[in-house]
């Protein structure tokens, strides 16, 4: 197996190094092909995951920082309290709205139940894809003082859906009234995955199912004794992509694939694992 890799990243760099020389060859003549092979080898390079920490940390190239935050996060020692110290500097103040995003995803991989305050607070950025990150983020850390920004977000009605959605799930953890009343109030929102998600949320609340009709929740709700007595386990929904050209450079950084899971908080750190996605929008404030 190591020698079929061996030879496919020979083929795919060979490759790319024809391709290179031709243009040089196009665009001025063989005096160029020197430098553009320089050019070239310094890109194949694979990061180190002293590189890689180099990156997430320069101060004049945010994508350097995105990459390197990205890398670090996805890598089996991303959960080390000095990249972690990272993340949460990253997911508070960054300018970047990218690297603020990634580092919103690192830090609900890596953080405590505390750093969900952190991520809460972004979910009134002026940015989709970091305010989507914080959402999604909500979902995998336990903390009950997040249920107001949680449920001001799902009522917002001038909020993405994606977003509402997001937040809708994340609520899913919590038995409050109310939890339940902002989601049953969440049914009858015009977009239908904010729907479905109040939906589920409320059968994990609950272990009830009525549907996406509202009325038939609220009168099993004002009969019930205790409405959250045969509630199921929350799990946090996983999401993947593709890897980028970048993250199989980086063989030592490859993102776990991981399975719903409680979220920290809920659990023993000894189980959390990894999830990646991409955000619903473009990444400028």
């Amino acid at each position: 197996m190591l020698a079929m890799l061996a030879r496919v990243r020979s083929c795919h760099h060979a490759f790319r190094l024809a391709v290179v020389v031709a243009a040089a060859v196009v665009a001025g003549g063989c005096e160029t092909i020197g430098s553009d092979l320089s050019d070239l080898a310094r890109g194949l390079s694979m990061p180190t995951p002293g590189e890689a920490a180099r990156m997430a940390v320069d101060p004049g190239d945010a994508d350097r920082r995105r990459e390197g935050t990205l890398l670090l996060a996805n890598a089996p020692f991303g959960g080390d309290e000095t990249y972690v110290r990272i993340y949460r500097d990253y997911a508070a103040n960054e300018r970047d709205p990218l690297v603020r995003s990634v580092a919103i995803r690192a830090l609900a991989r890596h953080g405590e139940p505390d750093d969900a305050m952190i991520i809460a607070e972004q979910l009134t950025a002026e940015s989709l894809p970091v305010r989507w990150e914080a959402a999604k983020g909500l979902q995998r850390l336990h903390q009950p003082d997040v249920v107001p920004a949680l449920l001001r977000t799902i009522r917002q009605v001038d909020e993405t859906p994606a977003v509402r959605e997001a937040c809708a799930i994340a609520a899913g953890q919590y038995p409050q009234d109310r939890v339940f009343q902002a989601l049953v109030s969440a049914l009858d929102a015009r977009d239908l995955e904010v729907n479905v998600a109040a939906a589920w949320s409320m059968r994990m609340l609950t272990g009830q199912d009525h549907g996406l009709d509202p009325r038939p929740w609220l009168r099993w709700y004002n009969d019930a004794d205790d409405p959250f007595a045969g509630g199921q386990e929350y799990l946090y929904p996983t999401y993947t992509r593709p890897e980028s050209w970048f993250e199989k450079l980086a063989f030592w950084s490859t993102p776990l694939r991981e399975q719903p899971a409680p979220p920290v908080g809920l659990r023993s750190a000894a189980e959390r694992t990894t999830y990646d996605d991409d955000p619903p929008g473009d990444g400028g404030e």
